[in-house]
């Protein structure tokens, strides 16, 4: 399912508005996504060009409906390696295609730069959805729970 109204954006000069809303929803589930997103911010991440650094926002009708990253593996310095990071879905639209939306581009984004994706899947829910996008488990690495390779 495609959903409608929906704006796929890449952050690099400011943060939405209403991230902390976002981050108050993630926070309530016990998720620490959105604190990893502005701790990589403030530290200078995703300034600038290197699209190896993508923070990606989805928005539904004009709301912030979900974001996610993806970045070098902090935990594996292999070169032709990317990570998806920090991906979070507002829990009003789950399960309607905005994370699988956002899943999509950045897997897009990672495979345009790398022959391998890693990711650290945070639940039993969460590795079901990455395994439906391709990825497959995988222990291989540090702090890795699944892998996608072109």
């Amino acid at each position: 399912m495609i959903p409608t109204n929906l704006q796929i954006v890449r952050l690099s000069e400011t943060l939405p508005d209403d991230l902390p809303a976002l981050q108050a929803e993630a926070a309530a589930e016990g998720y620490r996504f959105v604190e990893g997103i502005l701790e990589e911010w403030d530290a200078g991440h995703y300034e600038g060009q290197d699209e190896r650094n993508t923070l990606l926002a989805v928005y539904r009708g004009g709301e912030l409906a979900a974001i996610g990253a993806v970045t070098p593996d902090p935990y594996d310095p292999a070169p032709d390696l990317l990570r998806i990071r920090h991906v979070y879905v507002r829990p009003g639209y789950r399960r309607e295609g905005v994370g699988r939306s956002l899943a999509s581009a950045l897997i897009q984004q990672g495979l345009a730069l790398a022959p391998s994706l890693s990711l650290n899947a945070a639940d039993a829910g969460a590795s079901a959805f990455w395994e439906v996008m391709g990825f497959r488990p995988d222990a291989g690495g540090t702090r890795r729970t699944h892998l996608l390779t072109r």
